[in-house]
């Protein structure tokens, strides 16, 4: 049996092609004027807002919901509401931590528990992004203007905007840690995906 799913593939395939243009847009994105030429930044926060950013957040919520109907997935990934995942969480960090300034990591095929509250916390981001960001453009005003509540969750976005990019950061980073240590495994997630016709 594969240590990773096809669903896992595919929907990771999906996070790095959304994130990336919703990440990469929201640097050079131009919020349209009234009267002016459109222009491709123009045409970027569009996709940014409408196609991509639904397309996005509605993958969260599909990925989402095939983790929540396996218990064991969505302990793993989210362990702060149960007793058991929790505590399976603290002994893994215990035992681990240390080990990331002494170059002793776990191989990702353990599938510890602290990797999997990790890659949680980052899809719990993405939902907390998505989720205000769809707040704040379903909120605005026909002249462009925002309540103040729209105004808190615009900077909310921001917010969860930067410690998305902190996010890949340090993932980009223990990856490369891992192929330094010889974990090659770690590349499993981009194994090409078998179909089996009948």
């Amino acid at each position: 049996m594969d240590r990773i799913d096809k669903a896992t593939r595919v929907f990771h395939y999906l996070f790095i092609a959304t994130v990336a243009f919703q990440l990469g847009s929201a640097l050079i994105m131009r919020v349209p004027e009234p009267g002016k030429m459109v222009i491709f930044e123009n045409v970027l926060f569009s996709l940014h807002i409408m196609l991509v950013g639904w397309t996005a957040y509605l993958i969260s919520f599909i990925y989402a919901m095939t983790r929540f109907a396996q218990k064991d997935a969505w302990g793993r990934l989210v362990p702060w509401f149960s007793k058991k995942y929790r505590a399976e969480f603290f002994k893994s960090a215990k035992e681990e931590l240390p080990g990331i300034f002494t170059g002793k990591l776990a191989p990702p095929e353990n599938r510890t528990a602290l990797a999997g509250a990790m890659h949680g916390l980052g899809f719990l981001t993405l939902i907390a992004l998505g989720s205000t960001g769809a707040y704040v453009m379903n909120g605005v005003r026909s002249d462009g203007t925002m309540t103040d509540d729209m105004m808190f969750m615009f900077e909310l976005h921001e917010f969860f905007g930067v410690v998305i990019y902190v996010f890949i950061a340090c993932h980009v980073s223990m990856v490369v840690y891992h192929l330094i240590l010889g974990h090659k495994r770690v590349l499993d997630i981009f194994e090409r995906i078998k179909i089996r016709w009948k």
